[in-house]
């Protein structure tokens, strides 16, 4: 069985956010056009996502 690897949404950097290569609101999407309410990368997807905690608990 093949399957197609994953694509990220366009502008969506969170392959950089997980591999620690920058921070969640290095991102050029976050809390503008990814908020929690409204994700475009995984994320923000779940409340424990690094860019979903990063956007509710940063100082």
């Amino acid at each position: 069985m093949h399957v197609e690897p994953a694509q990220e949404p366009r502008g969506c950097r969170c392959g950089d956010v997980l591999r620690g290569r920058i921070a969640p609101d290095a991102c050029p999407l976050f809390g503008h056009a990814c908020t929690p309410e409204h994700p475009v990368g995984p994320c923000m997807v779940s409340s424990e996502g690094s860019c979903a905690a990063y956007h509710r608990y940063r100082v």
